[in-house]
């Protein structure tokens, strides 16, 4: 049970019976305006999804019950994988992106949004790369997004915005979609605030003091997220 190490570090201790597979509900046409409310703060995307705002909220509140985890999976290169996880554990509620190296059932929290603070988890040149990664189950924009939250990033291009509008596009948003792709990218600093990248014995590393990629963090946990997002 890879998340076993994780739920026993709540206290009471979470039962796995909570998880729940959240996958098939990114075919629900009003899941990805709740989830970029929720995780990704746009206050808009229920507008360019054409849904109404209203069930936007009751979709996001169902998200959110304490007596079910949902969880998302993404494969990532070289057999790592992410977990996105909806911490609903009462009064440590958040959202938390969950990296399990490959051959491994620990698993290292790259990002928490809310709750306990850890991140960003990647750059932007990252999200590109790690969008584009090879997946049978989930599109490029659909990737984009998921992974979005997790980004932090001070050199983000001018032509992020486009990139992200196109992703939305993609996943079915109809209007406003570079209001909704400002919203998105401009939340990251709710969390990171200024997140500058260099690198450390080639390596990249974030001189955010809350990233797991820090520069004084361990070469080999460096090494495996940079192969994890970098392919």
């Amino acid at each position: 049970m890879p998340l076993r190490g994780y739920l026993d570090g709540f206290q009471p201790p979470v039962d796995a019976s909570v998880l729940v597979d959240a996958t098939p509900w990114l075919d629900d046409p009003t899941f990805w305006p709740a989830f970029l409310l929720s995780v990704g703060g746009s206050f808009t995307a229920a507008v360019a999804f054409d849904i109404d705002p209203a069930d936007v909220e009751v979709y996001a509140e169902e998200m959110h019950q304490p007596d079910r985890w949902p969880i998302i999976t993404l494969d990532l290169a070289r057999g790592h994988c992410l977990h996105i996880l909806f911490r609903n554990f009462d009064g440590d509620s958040g959202w938390d992106y969950l990296l399990q190296p490959a051959g491994s059932d620990a698993v290292i929290t790259a990002a928490a949004l809310e709750g306990g603070f850890h991140g960003p988890a990647l750059s932007w040149s990252e999200l590109v790369t790690t969008a584009s990664q090879p997946d049978s189950k989930r599109s490029q924009a659909e990737r984009l997004l998921l992974l979005l939250p997790a980004v932090g990033d001070s050199g983000i291009p001018r032509g992020a915005n486009n990139v992200v509008a196109s992703a939305l596009s993609a996943t079915g948003a109809q209007q406003r979609q570079n209001e909704v792709a400002g919203e998105l990218l401009n939340a990251s600093h709710r969390f990171w605030g200024d997140s500058d990248w260099t690198e450390r014995r080639g390596l990249p590393v974030c001189l955010g003091r809350h990233s797991p990629r820090h520069p004084e963090a361990p070469i080999d946990r460096l090494a495996m997220m940079a192969e994890a997002f970098g392919g």
